[in-house]
């Protein structure tokens, strides 16, 4: 058998180095940098999939030369680029999916509903009279025979569909000559809504071209173009009003009542049926996005392996969204005429049914458009040499500038008197509103890095990073981001084959980082104003608006800082078709921006800006293995991995507390106090036999009591450290293919641990 596998990885690339994703708790800005073509920042989600080459992720201390932006990680991502000597190849691609939820609530149906209502209002005492639901309702609810008076709801299944659908379209030419190499794509994708009655879609279309010229052999030139058009079409109410009701309203309610209107609603007129739907307007969002890259690579004339290069990225970004929103009719049943009128519950009661106009008078329009863009220039120099025998060396020094701003506008209007006509323009004049806000960033960097290695046994890499930016306060707005990360693999030595042959490939890491993490609000070190109520001043009473501070500055306010240890191993055996790998790493990020809110309570009023104050230890492991082998036409790979992290508070602003376990420094972000249930009180006796909070009635959840004092009281509370955030990750992926047939596949997961 033929062994198609490189007979040794690319250990000596420093950008695949290390393994470990670290998890952050949400509060920190767990985001990671996500860089495009080199461009930093740019849009993951808007990318077309199809134009993707590679994905690279660093997540240690190779992910510092990002500096300020590194301290959540880093995904590259590169896209595709045209070949030399290849002639035009044109790829179709479609696909279409079916998306459904991962769970969703089990409700109550209507009968056990009414009987759990009849079982807490008899721990209440109440007699039969005085009950909500009967026992001939109980019955009739869950015959299903009497749909205007008993219905019997379920919510979730009324307002979802089993699933909804994705498809997605793509055409590709990429080929070049000696001279010049091209890649160019057009695709779309659709996603329709979940809901019943759907107002919801996305649609995107996606145009990229990629050119390569090599004007001579020492000058290359590209240029890279992408436009992005997106429309995201919604209901005028949210998604969250749609689920939140669901959850909410009665199964003894209806959906649609038989005759096909909606039922009524809890409260604001969220009603699934229709909240999804066009009957309460729209939100359309529709933005367009074009990004270009310019670059230049010369190879300096008679200096091997010396090369300059640069790019020029120019990205626009606008934005127009109309929110319509309109009245709607929802219809309760006048029950009491409709049983006066002879009928049971099973006869037509459209007559007896009364529609209630629901949350505004009238149509009312807020349109908003924004523009956003941002430059950034890039300028490189690299150096790569061999020195002597081995000894193989290549650094770069960069510089990097950056650029950014973003102006839009709002305007408001209501008193419409036609819903054809959803612009400002055929609103009324009175209560017509509008706003306009600005934003501006900006940053310089100086960058560069130093690698080393020698026979591909010992490797070095020595990189720094230093930012700038307008975020801070002179004086606190530059920092430094150092690295430095090694490696040995013994198994290049010549002694290791005669003692540990049966490992192919052997290699130790281990690496330190510095990185920071500058997403935080900007220009928190000046004094910020805002327009306060105003007053009414003079003989004519004349309205004065005024300005009043809003908060308090905090000139000191700089980075949040990231120390990141790795250490780790990779090996392979049978011949390179068995591969372990494992990392462990330990990271203390320091400087996190918090308020100091216990130190000021808020009941004074007094907004402190955020302050450098906060640290949080994370540490954790990851370890991977997997299996590939060929046979003649068929290949196949199997791969497994699991990952631990576990994160602590080492400093915040707690109060003082007056039990131990109620502290939480040393315990996750993201704890929370809760009141520990021991059980259900059975009857009175049981009541009364232990603590309990005034009004405990039979029924009622047991608080336990954690201090033993004989009451429940605040103290009471624990802390809870299973916290939204897994700590444990784990994943299995397979690949078969035969000649041109492929088949993938890849099962995920993730755990709270205690």
């Amino acid at each position: 058998m033929k062994n198609t596998e490189p007979k040794k990885p690319e250990y000596n690339k420093f950008s695949h180095f290390f393994g470990s994703f670290y998890l952050l708790p949400a509060d920190f800005r767990n985001e990671p940098l996500i860089v495009i073509d080199g461009i930093p920042g740019r849009n993951l989600n808007s990318l077309n999939p199809s134009d993707i080459e590679s994905v690279t992720v660093l997540k240690d201390a190779s992910a510092a030369i990002y500096g300020a932006r590194a301290a959540n990680g880093v995904i590259l991502v590169t896209t595709k680029r045209g070949s030399t000597d290849a002639p035009p190849t044109f790829t179709y691609q479609f696909s279409h999916g079916f998306l459904s939820p991962t769970k969703l609530p089990e409700m109550a149906d209507a009968a056990t509903y009414a009987t759990m209502i009849r079982e807490m209002q008899s721990y209440r005492g109440a007699d039969e009279g005085s009950m909500a639901f009967s026992l001939d309702d109980i019955e009739k609810y869950r015959s299903g025979e009497y749909p205007w008076t008993h219905p019997n709801t379920d919510w979730f299944d009324e307002a979802l569909r089993d699933y909804s659908s994705t498809q997605r379209h793509n055409l590709s030419v990429t080929g070049g000559t000696q001279r010049v190499r091209y890649f160019t794509s057009f695709g779309s994708q659709f996603d329709d809504g979940i809901y019943t009655n759907n107002n919801t879609s996305f649609n995107r279309y996606n145009l990229r071209g990629n050119i390569d010229i090599d004007v001579n052999d020492y000058l290359r030139i590209g240029l890279d173009l992408t436009g992005i058009q997106e429309d995201r079409m919604r209901a005028a109410r949210s998604s969250n009003s749609v689920y939140q009701s669901a959850i909410r309203l009665y199964p003894t309610s209806p959906a649609l009542w038989p005759n096909g209107l909606p039922g009524p609603d809890i409260e604001h007129g969220d009603q699934p049926m229709v909240s999804a739907s066009d009957a309460t307007g729209f939100n359309d969002d529709e933005r367009v996005m074009f990004n270009s890259i310019l670059s230049a690579t010369l190879q300096v004339p008679g200096v091997e392996g010396l090369a300059f290069s640069g790019y020029f990225a120019y990205d626009k970004f606008s934005r127009e969204r109309k929110l319509f929103q309109q009245p709607w009719v929802l219809y309760d049943l006048d029950v009491d005429a409709y049983l006066a009128a002879g009928n049971t519950g099973r006869e037509d009661g459209s007559a007896f049914l009364i529609g209630t106009p629901k949350a505004f008078p009238e149509p009312r329009l807020d349109h908003l458009n924004e523009q956003s863009t941002s430059r950034t220039l890039n300028l490189k120099l690299d150096y790569i040499t061999t020195l002597g025998d081995g000894h193989n060396l290549s650094a770069f020094a960069a510089y990097e500038h950056n650029e950014y701003d973003l102006e839009g506008v709002t305007a408001f209007r209501r008193h419409f008197l036609s819903n054809e006509l959803p612009h400002i323009f055929a609103g009324g004049d009175a209560e017509k509103d509008n706003s306009n806000w600005v934003d501006l960033d900006a940053s310089q960097n100086y960058f560069g890095r130093v690698s080393y290695d020698y026979e591909e046994k010992y490797m070095l890499q020595f990189s720094f990073r230093r930012d700038g930016s307008i975020r801070f306060a002179e004086g606190r707005r530059w920092g430094n981001f150092p690295s430095i990360l090694v490696g040995w693999a013994p198994s290049q030595h010549s002694w290791w084959d005669n003692s540990l042959g049966f490992i192919d490939y052997f290699k130790l890491r281990a690496s330190y980082g510095q990185m920071g993490n500058d997403r935080v609000d900007p220009f928190q070190y000046l004094t910020a104003y805002a327009f306060d109520t105003g007053y009414t001043l003079g003989s004519n009473r004349v309205y004065s608006s005024g300005l009043e501070q809003s908060g308090a500055p905090n000139p000191l306010i700089t980075w949040e800082v990231s120390n990141i240890y790795n250490f780790g191993w990779e090996a392979y055996l049978m011949d390179m078709r068995l591969f372990f790998e494992t990392d462990f790493f330990y990271e203390r990020r320091s400087d996190i921006l918090v308020e100091r809110n216990v130190s000021v309570p808020r009941f004074t009023g007094i907004s402190l800006p955020d302050e450098n104050f906060g640290i949080v230890d994370n540490r954790g492991f990851e370890a991977t293995l997997g299996f590939r082998d060929n046979r003649g036409n068929i290949s196949y790979r199997f791969t497994g991995n699991v990952g631990f992290a576990r994160n602590e508070i080492v400093e915040y602003d707690e109060p003082q507390r007056s039990v131990a376990w109620q502290e939480r420094t040393g315990k996750p972000m993201g704890s929370v106090l809760r009141y520990k249930s021991a059980g259900i009180f059975r009857d009175w006796d049981h009541v009364n036999s232990l603590p309990h909070v005034p009004g405990a009635r039979p029924g009622d959840i047991i608080i336990e009591d954690i201090d033993g004092d004989g009451e429940i009281t605040t103290d009471d509370r624990v802390l809870f450290t299973q916290t939204a955030t897994p700590e444990l990750t784990f994943g299995f992926s397979f690949d078969f293919a035969y000649k041109n047939w492929d088949l993938r596949g890849l099962i995920q997961g993730h755990s709270r641990t205690m």
